[in-house]
Protein backbone atom coordinates (compact mmCIF):
# COMPACT_ATOMS: atom_id res chain seq x y z
CA UNK A 1 0.00 0.00 0.00
CA UNK A 2 1.29 3.48 -0.92
CA UNK A 3 2.20 5.29 2.30
CA UNK A 4 1.21 8.65 0.81
CA UNK A 5 -2.38 7.39 0.64
CA UNK A 6 -2.72 8.08 4.35
CA UNK A 7 -2.07 11.79 3.83
CA UNK A 8 -5.33 12.11 1.93
CA UNK A 9 -7.57 9.75 3.84
CA UNK A 10 -6.73 10.52 7.47
CA UNK A 11 -7.69 14.25 7.59
CA UNK A 12 -10.99 13.42 5.88
CA UNK A 13 -11.70 10.54 8.27
CA UNK A 14 -10.86 12.66 11.31
CA UNK A 15 -13.09 15.49 10.06
CA UNK A 16 -15.99 13.08 9.53
CA UNK A 17 -15.48 11.50 12.95
CA UNK A 18 -15.34 14.88 14.66
CA UNK A 19 -18.65 15.88 13.08
CA UNK A 20 -20.47 12.61 13.76
CA UNK A 21 -22.89 12.86 16.73
CA UNK A 22 -22.00 10.69 19.74
CA UNK A 23 -19.41 8.63 17.85
CA UNK A 24 -17.22 11.69 17.33
CA UNK A 25 -17.01 12.58 20.98
CA UNK A 26 -16.56 8.95 21.97
CA UNK A 27 -13.54 8.49 19.71
CA UNK A 28 -12.02 11.88 20.56
CA UNK A 29 -11.79 10.88 24.23
CA UNK A 30 -8.69 8.91 23.19
CA UNK A 31 -6.91 12.25 22.87
CA UNK A 32 -8.13 13.20 26.35
CA UNK A 33 -6.73 9.92 27.69
CA UNK A 34 -3.29 10.66 26.23
CA UNK A 35 -3.37 14.31 27.29
CA UNK A 36 -4.24 13.58 30.91
CA UNK A 37 -1.77 10.69 30.97
CA UNK A 38 0.88 13.23 30.01
CA UNK A 39 0.07 15.27 33.11
CA UNK A 40 0.12 12.13 35.27
CA UNK A 41 3.45 10.91 33.91
CA UNK A 42 4.97 14.37 34.38
CA UNK A 43 3.82 14.37 38.00
CA UNK A 44 5.39 10.96 38.64
CA UNK A 45 8.65 11.96 36.92
CA UNK A 46 8.86 15.12 39.03
CA UNK A 47 8.41 13.02 42.18
CA UNK A 48 4.82 14.06 42.72
CA UNK A 49 1.65 12.06 43.23
CA UNK A 50 -1.32 11.29 41.02
CA UNK A 51 -4.60 11.11 42.91
CA UNK A 52 -7.00 10.54 40.02
CA UNK A 53 -7.70 11.02 36.33
CA UNK A 54 -11.18 11.79 35.03
CA UNK A 55 -12.50 11.41 31.49
CA UNK A 56 -15.80 13.03 30.51
CA UNK A 57 -18.28 12.52 27.69
CA UNK A 58 -17.73 16.07 26.36
CA UNK A 59 -14.06 15.09 25.68
CA UNK A 60 -12.76 17.14 28.61
CA UNK A 61 -10.71 15.62 31.40
CA UNK A 62 -8.75 16.31 34.55
CA UNK A 63 -5.68 14.92 36.25
CA UNK A 64 -5.56 15.57 39.98
CA UNK A 65 -1.91 15.63 41.03
CA UNK A 66 0.26 16.85 43.91
CA UNK A 67 3.70 18.30 43.31
CA UNK A 68 6.26 20.25 45.32
CA UNK A 69 7.74 23.49 44.05
CA UNK A 70 7.02 25.71 41.05
CA UNK A 71 9.31 23.78 38.72
CA UNK A 72 7.37 20.57 39.26
CA UNK A 73 4.08 22.42 38.87
CA UNK A 74 5.36 23.94 35.63
CA UNK A 75 6.41 20.54 34.24
CA UNK A 76 3.04 18.99 35.04
CA UNK A 77 1.04 21.93 33.66
CA UNK A 78 2.92 22.15 30.37
CA UNK A 79 3.12 18.40 29.71
CA UNK A 80 -0.37 17.58 28.40
CA UNK A 81 -0.43 19.13 24.92
CA UNK A 82 3.16 18.30 23.89
CA UNK A 83 2.80 14.75 25.19
CA UNK A 84 -0.28 14.19 23.05
CA UNK A 85 1.51 15.50 19.96
CA UNK A 86 4.63 13.41 20.63
CA UNK A 87 2.62 10.22 21.15
CA UNK A 88 0.66 10.88 17.94
CA UNK A 89 3.88 11.50 15.99
CA UNK A 90 5.40 8.26 17.30
CA UNK A 91 2.23 6.38 16.36
CA UNK A 92 2.42 7.79 12.84
CA UNK A 93 6.05 6.70 12.69
CA UNK A 94 4.87 3.19 13.51
CA UNK A 95 2.26 3.47 10.77
CA UNK A 96 4.95 4.57 8.31
CA UNK A 97 6.97 1.41 9.04
CA UNK A 98 3.79 -0.70 9.07
CA UNK A 99 4.13 -1.73 12.72
CA UNK A 100 0.42 -1.42 13.44
CA UNK A 101 0.30 -3.91 16.29
CA UNK A 102 2.60 -1.85 18.51
CA UNK A 103 0.11 1.02 18.24
CA UNK A 104 -2.57 -1.24 19.70
CA UNK A 105 -0.21 -2.21 22.53
CA UNK A 106 0.50 1.46 23.33
CA UNK A 107 -3.15 2.51 23.36
CA UNK A 108 -4.14 -0.54 25.40
CA UNK A 109 -1.41 0.13 27.97
CA UNK A 110 -2.60 3.69 28.48
CA UNK A 111 -6.20 2.53 28.85
CA UNK A 112 -5.54 -0.41 31.18
CA UNK A 113 -3.08 1.41 33.47
CA UNK A 114 -5.45 4.35 33.88
CA UNK A 115 -8.33 1.97 34.56
CA UNK A 116 -6.31 0.08 37.17
CA UNK A 117 -4.80 3.01 39.04
CA UNK A 118 -6.39 6.39 38.37
CA UNK A 119 -9.76 6.66 36.60
CA UNK A 120 -12.71 6.29 38.96
CA UNK A 121 -15.52 8.40 37.48
CA UNK A 122 -18.40 6.48 35.87
CA UNK A 123 -18.01 7.64 32.28
CA UNK A 124 -14.25 7.24 32.43
CA UNK A 125 -14.56 3.61 33.57
CA UNK A 126 -17.21 2.87 30.93
CA UNK A 127 -15.14 4.46 28.18
CA UNK A 128 -11.90 2.69 29.11
CA UNK A 129 -13.55 -0.74 29.28
CA UNK A 130 -15.56 -0.36 26.08
CA UNK A 131 -12.67 1.20 24.16
CA UNK A 132 -10.28 -1.55 25.25
CA UNK A 133 -12.77 -4.20 24.10
CA UNK A 134 -13.03 -2.51 20.69
CA UNK A 135 -9.25 -2.31 20.36
CA UNK A 136 -8.90 -6.00 21.26
CA UNK A 137 -11.60 -6.91 18.73
CA UNK A 138 -9.76 -5.13 15.92
CA UNK A 139 -6.41 -6.57 17.02
CA UNK A 140 -7.56 -10.19 17.20
CA UNK A 141 -10.27 -10.32 14.54
CA UNK A 142 -9.48 -7.52 12.11
CA UNK A 143 -7.37 -8.16 9.06
CA UNK A 144 -4.24 -6.23 8.14
CA UNK A 145 -6.16 -3.49 6.35
CA UNK A 146 -8.53 -3.07 9.29
CA UNK A 147 -5.58 -2.84 11.68
CA UNK A 148 -3.95 -0.29 9.37
CA UNK A 149 -7.11 1.80 9.09
CA UNK A 150 -7.86 1.83 12.82
CA UNK A 151 -4.28 2.46 13.97
CA UNK A 152 -3.83 5.26 11.43
CA UNK A 153 -7.24 6.68 12.31
CA UNK A 154 -6.49 6.75 16.05
CA UNK A 155 -3.11 8.35 15.35
CA UNK A 156 -4.84 11.00 13.27
CA UNK A 157 -7.50 11.69 15.88
CA UNK A 158 -4.86 12.25 18.57
CA UNK A 159 -2.64 14.37 16.30
CA UNK A 160 -5.33 16.64 14.90
CA UNK A 161 -7.38 16.82 18.10
CA UNK A 162 -4.30 18.11 19.92
CA UNK A 163 -4.22 20.89 17.32
CA UNK A 164 -7.96 21.62 17.38
CA UNK A 165 -8.13 21.68 21.18
CA UNK A 166 -5.16 24.05 21.40
CA UNK A 167 -6.91 26.44 19.01
CA UNK A 168 -9.99 26.28 21.23
CA UNK A 169 -7.69 27.03 24.17
CA UNK A 170 -6.49 30.21 22.44
CA UNK A 171 -10.10 31.37 22.07
CA UNK A 172 -10.84 30.63 25.73
CA UNK A 173 -7.60 32.30 26.86
CA UNK A 174 -8.55 35.41 24.90
CA UNK A 175 -12.13 35.62 26.19
CA UNK A 176 -11.75 34.13 29.68
CA UNK A 177 -8.05 33.88 30.60
CA UNK A 178 -8.89 32.57 34.06
CA UNK A 179 -10.69 29.55 32.57
CA UNK A 180 -8.06 28.40 30.09
CA UNK A 181 -7.00 25.22 31.89
CA UNK A 182 -3.32 24.42 31.43
CA UNK A 183 -2.61 27.89 30.03
CA UNK A 184 -4.14 29.50 33.11
CA UNK A 185 -2.09 27.30 35.41
CA UNK A 186 1.05 28.28 33.53
CA UNK A 187 0.11 31.94 33.82
CA UNK A 188 -0.17 31.63 37.60
CA UNK A 189 3.20 29.87 37.79
CA UNK A 190 5.20 32.06 35.40
CA UNK A 191 3.33 35.36 35.13
CA UNK A 192 3.27 34.96 31.32
CA UNK A 193 -0.25 35.58 29.91
CA UNK A 194 -2.35 32.48 29.29
CA UNK A 195 -2.93 33.34 25.65
CA UNK A 196 0.81 33.15 24.94
CA UNK A 197 0.97 29.66 26.40
CA UNK A 198 -2.07 28.70 24.34
CA UNK A 199 -0.39 30.00 21.19
CA UNK A 200 2.71 28.00 22.08
CA UNK A 201 0.57 24.85 22.29
CA UNK A 202 -0.87 25.62 18.84
CA UNK A 203 2.63 26.09 17.41
CA UNK A 204 4.00 22.85 18.82
CA UNK A 205 1.00 20.81 17.69
CA UNK A 206 1.26 22.29 14.18
CA UNK A 207 4.96 21.41 14.14
CA UNK A 208 4.25 17.79 14.99
CA UNK A 209 1.63 17.65 12.24
CA UNK A 210 4.35 18.83 9.86
CA UNK A 211 6.78 16.21 11.17
CA UNK A 212 4.14 13.50 10.81
CA UNK A 213 3.45 14.47 7.20
CA UNK A 214 7.18 14.43 6.44
CA UNK A 215 7.33 10.80 7.54
CA UNK A 216 5.49 9.93 4.35
CA UNK A 217 7.44 12.19 2.01
CA UNK A 218 11.04 11.58 3.09
CA UNK A 219 12.30 8.08 2.12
Amino acid sequence: MDKNYILYIIPIVVLIINRTPYIGKYVRVVNTLIHESGHAIAALISRGEVYSVELFSDTSGTAITKTKGKLSQFIVSIAGYPFGSIVAYFMFYLVSIENYKLIFYIITCFAVLNLMFYVRNTFGIFWLISFTILVFAVYFYGGEFMQYAVSAGLSGVILFEAFYSSIELVIIAYKKPKSAGDATNLQYITGIPAILWALLFVAQSAYFIYLSIMLFFIP
